[in-house]
């Protein structure tokens, strides 16, 4: 499948994610995302633990803070209602389906694979190579993140757990992992200098990514559902919380 059909797969069931308001809908769309994610294998536990624990806080700060709705239950000076909850599983599994799609695209997708279709395409080869590098410099920040932190640990740092932990780890990683991202930028910008990269207004490709008729299929067939998605949420929205 071409790169930009995936793209514009990605953004139209965004678009509609965001769109939405029903709970029903979300963990549908969320259920839909976490196949595809198994399907492709898609690695990366210490991203999961990290996104499941952001969105559990977010359910949690919806459900303590959020009293608009029927009152479901108290605790001390909390109060549950419908509210609190229906808004707890939209706005936390919109999150979790957001971050599992993209994870899904980057890990089907390769960075030089998107920047020849996007040229292909007609995007000036200038825009097109930027997401292909955003893209190729995941992983490469991922490993130094991971070498920052056991160097740390090595010098006698202990982070701890919970929020404090959490605290401490972005306080002795941010310094670090900023300086890391600046030298790797400078020593691609030089790369890109050096071997003529703007030096010419075109460029030829390796490999021509064009759209095919599949891919044209895939895309109005994508458009559809998310537009059916969008009008089922506004006509009839199924609303999980009247149960309770």
């Amino acid at each position: 499948m071409n790169p930009i059909t995936k793209l514009t797969m990605l953004v139209a069931f965004s678009v509609a994610v965001l769109s939405l308001s029903s709970e029903a809908y979300v963990l549908a769309l969320l259920v839909a995302a976490l196949v595809a994610e198994r399907a492709f294998d898609v690695k990366g536990t210490a991203i999961v633990k990290g996104v499941t624990s952001f969105a559990l806080a977010i359910f949690v700060a919806q459900l303590l803070f959020n009293h608009s709705g029927d009152e479901v239950a108290r605790f001390w000076i909390f109060r549950v209602t419908t509210g609190g909850i229906g808004w707890g599983i939209v706005i936390a599994g919109k999150f979790l389906t957001l971050v599992t799609m993209s994870k899904v695209f980057v890990a089907t997708t390769k960075a030089s694979d998107l920047s020849s279709a996007l040229i292909s395409a007609g995007v000036p080869y200038r825009a097109a190579f930027m997401p292909a590098l955003a893209m190729r410099f995941v992983p490469v920040f991922q490993l130094e993140l991971a070498t920052v932190r056991d160097a740390q640990v090595t010098r006698g740092l202990r982070l701890g757990r919970g929020l404090r932990g959490l605290v401490r780890s972005v306080r002795y990683t941010t310094l670090p992992m900023l300086y890391v991202a600046l030298s790797k930028v400078n020593y691609l910008a030089s790369s890109m200098v050096g071997r003529g990269f703007g030096a010419y207004p075109k460029r030829t490709l390796l490999r021509d990514r064009r759209m095919t008729p599949w891919d044209v299929g895939v895309v109005v067939v994508t458009c559809a559902l998310a537009a059916v998605l969008f009008l089922l949420n506004l006509e009839c929205p199924l609303d999980l919380t009247e149960l309770l």
